[in-house]
């Protein structure tokens, strides 16, 4: 084999290999572009996917109370204005959104105390119509809660309802924001229980990075009128996508400000889009 062949071979192998680099290359971006699109999906409150969440909780309150919950969460999005397919102009620039969730938990404090308890909590539904804006969405709607617990000591006994509101701005890059606010006024339900009048506030910040990988703030605040408490958690989650249509994070959470002052929690959220 002469000097110009072996090099003629040795060309060859080098464009082989490079030409494997960077088909390898293409495929880890292209993987990567795609987990990344899926966390922007899984983190969009307002988002037209389906989303099934499982959310799991231990809590621990001053008082000594454990707290651990199961929490399904169903995000089913259709075209139409409350009603699938009613006044749908064709152009989807806005959809309605279904929310459905409950707990199961079970709690302890010590033996005997009235805050032992196993079971279903409260149910909370919110319904509302969401309009895509050029720098991201805007819903209104109501919520309702539906007195599903099996146990006093783990739900409120009232049935309830009020208007929610959400927007989101996502007109920076790698950022998605949500405000989400729902207000509550009791209207039924056990009559030696007491009436409710209160607002729940989420403010919602996430954080893309590259390869679908986020941090998320998401506490849920409740504004309580009628007693004057005002409930503030803060927390910090760390999530990535596992694949076109899995996500999870895990956060911790502490209470700074109102009567489950200084309670901290540790929750998992998986979410899948099927």
């Amino acid at each position: 084999m002469n000097q110009y062949s072996k090099l003629f071979i040795l060309w060859l192998l080098t464009l082989f290999g490079l030409t494997g680099v960077k088909t390898q290359a293409a495929q880890q971006e292209s993987e990567g572009k795609t987990l990344s699109d899926t966390a922007k999906k899984a983190t969009n409150p307002p988002g037209d996917v389906t989303r099934i969440q499982l959310q799991t909780t231990y809590r621990q309150y001053k008082n000594g109370t454990d707290q651990y919950a199961i929490l399904p969460r169903l995000f089913l999005p259709y075209d139409g204005v409350f009603i699938p397919g009613l006044a749908d102009d064709g152009k989807r620039n806005y959809y309605t959104l279904l929310r459905l969730e409950s707990f199961l938990v079970h709690q302890h404090n010590s033996n005997n105390s009235p805050v032992n308890a196993f079971g279903l909590g409260d149910s909370n539904l919110t319904h509302g119509v969401v309009f895509r804006q050029p720098w991201g969405s805007v819903a209104g709607g109501y919520g309702m809660l539906i007195p599903t617990a099996t146990e006093k000591a783990l739900g409120m006994g009232k049935w309830q309802a009020g208007p929610a509101g959400l927007i989101t701005y996502q007109g920076f890059p790698g950022w998605q924001m949500t405000a989400f606010a729902q207000q509550f006024f009791s209207f039924a339900g056990d009559a030696n229980r007491p009436d409710q009048n209160f607002m729940s506030f989420q403010p919602i910040v996430v954080k893309l990075f590259p390869g679908g990988y986020y941090l998320i703030f998401d506490p849920i605040m409740k504004f309580d009128w009628k007693n004057d408490d005002y409930i503030i958690p803060l927390n910090l989650g760390v999530g990535m996508a596992l694949s076109k249509n899995l996500t999870f994070f895990i956060q911790p959470e502490y209470v700074v400000h109102g009567s489950t002052h200084d309670a901290f929690a540790i929750r998992l959220n998986i979410n899948f889009m099927p």
